[in-house]
């Protein structure tokens, strides 16, 4: 869809719309008509009418913005050599183990502060 956002952005100008024949988007994107609907759905586009042969749309500010974030993530991934993104490295022991004795004392406060709430309850109400 990135391809097709991109082909939009630099075809449409400004806030004005653009007629385009589906065969010009199914050139860039096999699945241009479904994926128009994804981006006038999540409020890229604003379609302003569409047939069997063409569709007229302009981009929304939401969809200038997307297509802008694309170009870039693209261009900072052409500039470092396509480098696949690594994974997010292991927590060590001592990390983990913290983590579950900061989750088991703040559960035992809770715990602690639900009964006394709930005892107060019972104890106002009898």
């Amino acid at each position: 869809m990135e391809e097709l956002l991109a082909y939009l952005d630099k075809n449409v100008g400004g806030d004005n719309y653009k007629v385009f024949d589906w065969e010009e988007l199914n050139a860039v994107s096999e699945d241009a008509r479904a994926q128009i609907g994804t981006l006038k759905t999540n409020g890229y586009a604003v379609v302003k009418y569409s047939d069997e042969r063409e569709v007229c749309l302009c981009l929304t500010a939401n969809g200038r913005a997307a297509a802008q974030r694309a170009r870039q993530t693209r261009e900072a991934e052409e500039a470092a050599g396509h480098t696949a993104p690594q994974a997010a490295a292991k927590p060590s022991l001592w990390q983990r183990a913290r983590t579950a004795v900061t989750a088991a004392i703040a559960g035992l406060f809770g715990g602690v502060i639900g009964g006394a709430v709930i005892y107060l309850i019972l104890s106002v109400a009898a």
